[in-house]
């Protein structure tokens, strides 16, 4: 997707120590006169080098609008290509049912999208009656974009809000990597599992339970150790192999899925063509991509549904698709479910099929698609090369 055209973190307007008198206050008017447009362009950081005679010119030109308790300013995925400036009431920047921002009044969304118009990140609607100030692209190209001093110190704004973004995010990914190295000092304790193992006998039924919390112990260990190789910069080329797609997905099922509640309280059936040949993966990451799309199917049917996973190959390529009669998926989140963080789900956090697109496409050189016609089943394919 492209970059988003709203402001993550809203910011507010630099406003003088003093206000005059004279001036109205937006609150006590039912119109955005120019004379107000231009008062509040001027405490905006972005505009605030600009000369008054400039922003009198934009005041006189932008538009003003009105939009009624829970209207829709734009939606997800629609073009975008201007700053929204909240006069009164408030904007809720959201995707699907998350709540991602409130932006204020005194507060702007949209300013990068008057540098680079693109695909709207999210959906935007008002919080009761609000009134918002649109300098569009056009306004911004033909007044503001002359002036190279003011122009530069805007672009400093932004550069200087996008480092402190930038900073943000690198304290969260260092704070991420520190949770990985303690969580993989606590995974130790499971090793436990393997000391109680060896005192069982071989028809004890907790063994089987053992040895699934120790193969999953492996599992946690090897990629949190191979996040934290990544985060020091210590990464290798990406390893793969020739493996059986038919015994990966089986062992996909027996161990990292054979106690998840989902897949236990559904029916499953796999099938595949005879005499599979080989297929270049990484069998973890392949294994990953299969677990993610298995809960997922399962989460979308009923107790009463049934999924299905079938692989196959031709001359070309390997394929794995999994079906299923749940509801489907509907026509105006399909674009989107593969978009990092999208979720319809209440407690989900959209990160399974964003995950399995990167392994599929970006590492296996592969592809991954949905179907889920009206009224049909949907599928999930898997399709590797070779």
């Amino acid at each position: 997707m492209p970059e988003a055209t709203y402001a993550v973190k809203p910011q507010r307007l630099k406003r003088p120590e003093t206000v005059p008198a004279s001036d109205e206050s937006f609150a006590a008017t039912t119109e955005l006169n120019h004379e107000l447009v231009a008062n509040l362009l001027s405490r905006i950081d972005l505009f605030e080098s600009f000369p008054p005679a400039t922003l009198r010119q934009v005041a006189e030109v932008c538009s003003t609008l009105a939009l009624d308790s829970e209207q829709i300013l734009f939606q997800h995925g629609s073009s975008g290509s201007s700053l929204f400036i909240v006069a009164e009431g408030a904007l809720e920047i959201f995707r699907d049912d998350r709540v991602i921002a409130i932006v204020q009044r005194d507060e702007y969304i949209g300013e990068i999208a008057l540098l680079d118009p693109g695909v709207r990140s999210a959906s935007v609607r008002a919080v009761g009656p609000t009134r918002l100030v649109e300098v569009s692209r056009e306004v911004f190209n033909n007044y503001l974009s002359r002036e190279p001093e003011p122009l530069t110190a805007m672009m400093r704004t932004i550069a200087g809000r996008m480092r402190g973004t930038l900073d943000d995010m690198q304290a969260s990914y260092e704070q991420v990597n520190m949770l990985v190295h303690d969580m993989l000092n606590l995974l130790n304790v499971l090793s436990g599992a393997s000391m109680v193992a060896e005192g069982l006998t071989p028809d004890d039924d907790n063994l089987r339970l053992l040895e699934l919390i120790g193969h999953a112990q492996g599992r946690l260990e090897t990629m949190m150790r191979e996040a934290l190789s990544k985060a020091r910069g210590a990464g290798s080329s990406y390893a793969k192999a020739l493996h059986d797609p038919l015994a990966l997905t089986r062992e996909c099922l027996e161990q990292e899925l054979a106690l998840h509640p989902d897949i236990a309280r559904v029916g499953w059936k796999l099938t595949a063509q005879t005499k599979l040949r080989p297929c270049l993966c990484n069998a973890g990451d392949l294994k990953r991509v299969v677990a993610n799309l298995l809960i997922n199917a399962a989460q979308a049917i009923s107790s009463a549904g049934n999924f299905e996973i079938e692989i196959g190959q031709d001359s070309a390529a390997t394929w794995l698709r999994v079906v299923d009669d749940g509801p489907g998926v509907r026509a105006e989140v399909l674009p989107f479910i593969f978009d990092t963080h999208f979720t319809t789900k209440r407690d989900g956090n959209g990160l399974g099929l964003s995950s399995c697109k990167r392994i599929v496409e970006d590492l296996h050189g592969g592809s991954l698609t949905c179907e889920s016609p009206p009224g049909g089943k949907t599928s999930f394919t898997v399709t590797l090369p070779g």
